[in-house]
C-alpha cells in the first residue's frame, strides 16, 4: 500500500496529533493577593466588584465623577477644592533648541558636494560612478537631495564647498 507521505507529514506535525494543550490558565490568570484577611474572603467564583464591594471598596468612582461633579463623593465635595500635589515652578528660561533638522543631512551634503564637484549636474553620470556613489542612489534619489542641497541657505550649510559646486548654487 502507498503511504502518500504520510511519515512525512508525521514528521512534520500536520497527523497524529492528539494530544491538546493545557489551556486552563491562557487567557485568565486568577488574581494572587499578599494579604491573608484579603485572600481569605475573596470568592473566585463572584465578580472583581462584589467582592470588592464585600471587602468595602469602590470599583467605579467615574461615574460619580461625571454624573454628579459637585457632589460630595467628589475630590471638591470632600476636602472643599483639589489638592495640588506637585508645586512645580514655571521656569523662566526655556532654552530652545538650536539646532534644527536640516532639510539635508550634513552626511548627504559632504556626500552631493564630492558628487557635484566631480559630475555638475549630470546625475545620470553620479549614478555610475560607484566609488563616489557608495550607497548606489538612482537618478530620482540624487535629483530630490540635489535639488534640497541647492536650495540650502548659507546658514543650512555644514561643508566646505569647492567653487564649481557654489557656481551651480548662485
Amino acid at each position: 500500500m502507498v503511504q502518500h507521505g504520510r511519515n512525512k507529514k508525521r514528521r512534520a506535525g500536520r497527523i497524529g496529533r492528539t494530544k491538546l494543550k493545557n489551556r486552563n490558565y491562557q487567557f485568565f490568570k486568577p488574581p494572587q493577593f499578599a494579604d491573608a484577611v484579603v485572600k481569605k474572603s475573596w470568592d473566585p467564583k463572584r465578580s472583581p466588584a462584589e467582592n470588592m464591594a464585600k471587602l468595602g471598596l469602590r470599583t467605579n468612582n467615574e461615574k460619580d465623577f461625571l454624573t454628579n461633579p459637585g457632589s460630595a463623593n467628589t475630590v471638591e465635595g470632600i476636602l472643599g477644592k483639589a489638592v495640588e500635589l506637585y508645586d512645580i515652578p514655571d521656569s523662566d528660561d526655556i532654552p530652545k533648541s538650536t539646532l534644527r533638522m536640516l532639510p539635508v543631512s550634513i552626511e548627504n551634503q559632504e556626500y552631493m558636494v564630492k558628487l557635484f564637484a566631480k559630475y555638475g549636474n549630470d546625475y545620470t553620470r553620479m549614478t555610475r560612478d560607484m566609488k563616489l556613489n557608495n550607497m548606489q542612489h538612482t537618478v530620482k534619489q540624487l535629483q530630490k537631495i540635489g535639488a534640497r542641497f541647492l536650495l540650502l541657505d548659507k546658514s543650512q550649510i555644514r561643508v566646505e564647498m569647492p567653487d564649481n559646486v557654489k557656481e551651480l548654487m548662485a
